[in-house]
């Protein structure tokens, strides 16, 4: 039943598409193909290219195939991973669609590759490789991805997608026979999908939710019957377009619907509601796709010769086989051989009846609102006398009688045999299958008629309620007029209750401007404890530079004068003596070693006074410069990393001064404490800011040294002042790791 339920969806899609837009023969098609590739690629050229090789995949397939072969990696190259997304998912849902589920199933992994740093698209393409190994029956596959994907979208709280995915599920459990576990996950796609825009989710959930009641066919009519009015949403009634989100949609959820209560009506044979509800899947289906009229046509013929109105049914088949337009017997479509039977049967011409049906059997499998066409052969061998042959094919359907009794398939089963047993003479088979006959009628009857009764009291309910309105609005007008009578009275009532509340409202506005007031003092007395804040910071940056001007002076005085004096007096001595001094070389020699170091000191001296280098080659160059001194002097090995400051005119002079400054006082501190032999400073600009690792591995900082300290002092009070954060920590493995982040 299930698979002969999805069958006939498959076909309606196909039948009930849009009417047919543009066609294009090989011709036009290469040559507006040429022209989109001579345009540059944009949104406008890109919705084109899909639209044309939409176009021409109605007429010819593998052409449009051809085309996304080529298009794709010419997008590919754009880095526009949407455009990628749309082309890889409609390619793979096309050889989806036409069970090439090999090719699809690469597709698919494609189009989970390129969309898996995007996460909504990655969640659609999980949920489409779902599906695609749902309709393929790779249960391993299947289950693999029905976890992962309700795992994802779970996660992301994607309500649209896990309800697509526990649909599948369900449906994955009915193929399994395990009716009990597919009504909670459908329960739950249900709940999910209610409340979102799209309502394709929530239509197939309930959709299939009635397969729920399949025991139950009543029950089914009424789920179907109450889905008419979701399959009005315009975002069924859609064909999208490659480029549009068109993963799960019903092109016309009412024609599904409207086939169903068709299909289930005929099985309880209540004619007279399957041939109203057939009348309207005709009318929505014509409407919808003109093309597929002989095959509607011949469904119609069908329905009206089981309720009956031959003339109409005549009427119908003659349509369907003129619009065919091909000899009767090169008709491709089976059930116009049905039709056809059933007409020749009803006008006593059994013999053609046969070979109607014999037609139709080789023209393929026969679904339709009617009985199997075996069924209605075995009854026309049956009335031309082939009785062992009748018997042969009507046995096939005894099997199914466990489960089918009471329908249409159990009713005509057990009339046909009746027939067939009363030709063979067997008196005694013959009554217990006719008695088995009217059993399954009376049921039948039974049933129509109780649900006859139902519309019924469905109507004399409505009239109830449209009773109990007309004397709601009766006691409506009493209730007025004493609302009248009593409003002079109330109208006092208000008026005190009105100065009550004027007077509560003057001394909540008392009150609110108090608290305004309080506000506005506690926020003075904020921006007075942050300009404070800030002024403390300034002192202290102020405080740094006077030290660091101090030991500069000390430098200066203590190490510049003193090697300076040596050189001079070297240097005098030797021009004193002149050439008899036999000393006078290696005073020369000390002289300049003197004049080197003097020239060392003042060149680390102007890096810590103003380091020109960040002005004149910028401030990675000036790093680089730091890292060359610090080797330099062989006590350690700094390496550096700077990412960014290619373009640092969106930086002050002063910013970049003090960011120096700061990695400049991190270093010597290395230098000064951590007795490292090696180091690794990283600096890294971001969008809107900048981070400042600096690790080594030395002994450590502990956690007096951590607070303590000039240097460190310094280097929080710049921190803070550039609104800076600072973290230092010791490291397992030993060493120091300082990592600062500064906004800009």
């Amino acid at each position: 039943m299930i698979k002969t339920l999805l069958t006939w969806i498959g076909l309606l899609l196909v039948l009930t598409g849009n009417a047919q837009p543009r066609t294009y023969t090989d011709a036009e098609g290469r040559a507006a193909w040429a022209t989109l590739k001579r345009q540059p690629l944009s949104e406008k050229t890109f919705r084109e290219a899909c639209d044309l090789m939409q176009a021409i995949g109605r007429t010819n397939i593998n052409r449009s195939y051809e085309l996304l072969a080529e298009y794709v990696p010419r997008v590919q190259k754009t880095g526009n991973r949407h455009w990628v997304h749309i082309l890889l998912m409609g390619w793979a849902k096309a050889k989806e669609s036409l069970n090439f589920f090999d090719e699809a199933e690469v597709l698919f992994q494609k189009a989970r590759q390129n969309a898996r740093p995007d996460p909504a698209l990655w969640r659609e393409a999980l949920t489409c490789t779902t599906l695609l190994y749902s309709e393929w029956g790779k249960q391993d596959s299947l289950e693999a991805y029905l976890a992962l994907s309700e795992q994802v979208d779970r996660a992301a709280n994607d309500r649209e997608n896990l309800a697509f995915i526990l649909i599948f599920k369900a449906l994955s459990l009915i193929g399994q026979g395990d009716m009990a576990h597919m009504r909670p996950n459908l329960e739950e796609a249900i709940r999910l999908a209610s409340g979102l825009r799209d309502k394709n989710a929530l239509f197939m959930a309930r959709y299939n939710y009635t397969l729920h009641y399949l025991g139950n066919p009543q029950q089914q009519i009424t789920e179907l019957e109450s889905l008419l009015e979701l399959a009005k949403d315009t975002s069924l009634n859609h064909r999208p377009r490659l480029y549009e989100r068109s993963n799960f949609y019903f092109r016309d959820g009412t024609i599904s619907v409207l086939y169903n209560l068709v299909q289930i009506n005929m099985l309880l044979t209540d004619f007279e509601n399957a041939g109203k509800f057939a009348d309207m899947f005709y009318e929505a289906s014509i409407r919808r796709s003109p093309n597929g009229r002989p095959y509607y046509d011949a469904e119609m013929a069908i329905i009206k010769v089981y309720q009956r109105q031959f003339s109409v049914a005549r009427a119908y088949a003659d349509s369907s086989r003129q619009r065919f337009g091909l000899a009767e017997s090169q008709i491709p479509y089976p059930n116009y051989f049905v039709a056809a039977g059933l007409l020749a049967e009803q006008e006593g011409r059994f013999n053609q009846a046969v070979r109607y049906y014999q037609t139709g059997q080789q023209k393929g499998e026969s679904r339709s609102f009617a009985l199997p066409i075996q069924m209605h052969y075995a009854h026309a061998l049956t009335r031309v006398g082939q009785l062992e042959q009748a018997q042969q094919v009507l046995s096939r359907f005894k099997p199914a009688m466990a489960y089918r009794t009471y329908s249409a398939t159990g009713l005509y089963y057990y009339q046909f045999l009746a027939d067939l047993l009363k030709a063979r003479g067997d008196i005694p088979a013959y009554s217990r299958a006719l008695e088995t006959y009217y059993s399954i009628k009376d049921s039948l009857t039974n049933l129509n008629q109780y649900r006859a009764i139902q519309e019924i009291l469905a109507k004399v309910r409505i009239r109830d309620k449209e009773q109990q309105i007309l004397r709601l609005n009766e006691e409506s007008l009493t209730r007025d007029r004493q609302i009248r009578r009593e409003r002079l009275f109330y109208g006092g009532l208000i008026g005190l209750a009105i100065l009550t509340i004027i007077f509560l409202g003057l001394y909540l506005r008392n009150r609110q401007i108090r608290s305004r007031q309080k506000e506005a003092l506690q926020q003075s007395q904020l921006e007075q404890m942050e300009k404070q804040r800030h002024i403390d910071l300034m002192r202290g940056v102020m405080d740094a530079e006077a030290n660091e001007r101090r030991k500069i002076a000390d430098q200066l005085h203590d190490e510049v004068n003193a090697m300076l004096a040596l050189a001079s007096l070297n240097i005098s001595s030797t021009i004193e003596k002149g050439r008899r001094d036999e000393q006078g070389e290696k005073k020369l020699y000390k002289a300049q070693e003197a004049l080197s170091t003097v020239s060392t000191t003042i060149r680390e001296l102007s890096h810590r006074l103003t380091p020109l280098m960040i002005e004149k080659f910028g401030f990675a160059k000036a790093i680089d410069d730091l890292a060359e001194t610090v080797n330099l002097s062989e006590k350690l090995q700094l390496e550096t990393i700077v990412v960014g400051f290619d373009d640092t005119r969106k930086y002050s002079l002063t910013f970049l001064n003090d960011l120096y400054r700061i990695i400049q006082e991190l270093v010597q501190n290395i230098l000064k404490h951590a007795q490292a032999t090696q180091a690794m400073l990283e600096v890294v600009e971001h969008d809107r800011h900048i981070t400042v690792m600096v690790d080594d591995n030395g002994v450590g900082i502990t956690n007096s040294s951590a607070t303590d300290g000039q240097g460190l002092s310094t280097i929080r009070s710049r921190v803070a002042y550039l609104n800076g954060e600072l973290e230092i920590r010791r490291k397992e493995e030993g060493g120091t790791l300082v990592v600062i982040e500064l906004t800009v």
